[in-house]
C-alpha cells in the first residue's frame, strides 16, 4: 500500500528531473550555438574586410608576399568556418574560390600609385589600406605572422598610404590653383604635409614625398607673391598713365 501511495509522486518527480535535465542541456546547446554563430560572424566579417580591401586596392602595388599572406588568411578563416559550422551556405565553394585566388597571386606589376582623381576614390583607397594595416598589425590573424614580418608589411602599407595621399592632394592642389582657388590649393598641400608627418612611416620614401609637398607649397607661394607683385606693378603703371594724362 505504501509503495502504491508513493508510486505516482515518484513518477512525477522523475519526470520533473528529466525535464530539468533536458532544459539545462537545451540551454547549454543554445549557448554553444550562440557562441559558434558569433565566432562565424566575426570570421565572416574579417573575410569580407580583407577581400573588400584587396579588391579596392587592385590598382595599388602591393608585394606578392603581402597579398599571398592576406589571401592565405582568407582561406584559413573559411576553413575554420567550415570546422565550426558545416551548414554555412556555399562554404565548399567559398573555400575553393579562396584557394584559386591564393594560387593566382603573381608578381607585383605596377611600380607606383597612379593619380587619385576623386574624393570618393581617395577615401575608398585610404579606407582599404587602413583595414589591411589594422589586420596586419593587430596580431590576431589565424595564420601567425612573425613580428618582424608584420613590421615589414606595416611599413609597406604605410608607404602606399602616404603615396595615395600624395597623389590625391597634389593633383587637387594643381586643379584648384589652375582655377585660381589658391586657398584651397594651399589647404590640400598643408593637409598632405600633416598626413605625412603624423601617419607616414619614417622612411626615405615618405621623406621624399614630404619634400615634394614642401616644394609644391613653396612654388605655390612664389607664384602667389609673383601674381601680387604683377598686380601691384600694373596698378602703379595705371596710376602713372592717369597722372601723365592729367
Amino acid at each position: 500500500m505504501q509503495l502504491e501511495q508513493w508510486g505516482m509522486p515518484l513518477a512525477v518527480v522523475g519526470m520533473l528531473l528529466l525535464m530539468l535535465f533536458m532544459a539545462s542541456a537545451l540551454n547549454r546547446y543554445q549557448a554553444h550555438q550562440s557562441r559558434v554563430h558569433a565566432a562565424v560572424r566575426r570570421l565572416e566579417a574579417g573575410v569580407n574586410d580583407i577581400t573588400g580591401a584587396l579588391s579596392a586596392l587592385r590598382s595599388v602595388p602591393l608585394s606578392r608576399e603581402l597579398r599571398v599572406t592576406l589571401r592565405g588568411e582568407v582561406l584559413a578563416r573559411y576553413q575554420k568556418i567550415r570546422r565550426l559550422y558545416r551548414r554555412y551556405p556555399s562554404i565548399v565553394e567559398n573555400i575553393s574560390a579562396a584557394e584559386t585566388a591564393l594560387n593566382a597571386e603573381g608578381a607585383q606589376v605596377a611600380k607606383g600609385v597612379g593619380p587619385i582623381d576623386s574624393d570618393a576614390a581617395f577615401r575608398t583607397t585610404i579606407g582599404a589600406l587602413d583595414t589591411l594595416i589594422e589586420t596586419v598589425s593587430s596580431g590576431y590573424t589565424l595564420q601567425p605572422i612573425p613580428r618582424d614580418v608584420r613590421t615589414i608589411f606595416g611599413r609597406e602599407l604605410g608607404e602606399r598610404r602616404a603615396e595615395v595621399a600624395s597623389r590625391f592632394h597634389l593633383v587637387q592642389a594643381r586643379r584648384h590653383e589652375d582655377s585660381d582657388s589658391i586657398g584651397k590649393a594651399r589647404a590640400h598641400l598643408t593637409t598632405l604635409m600633416q598626413i605625412l608627418r603624423q601617419r607616414g612611416p619614417s622612411t626615405d620614401f615618405v621623406r621624399e614625398l614630404y619634400g615634394e609637398a614642401e616644394m609644391a607649397l613653396a612654388a605655390l607661394t612664389d607664384r602667389q607673391i609673383g601674381a601680387l607683385s604683377d598686380t601691384a606693378d600694373t596698378d602703379r603703371g595705371d596710376r602713372e598713365v592717369r597722372d601723365d594724362v592729367a
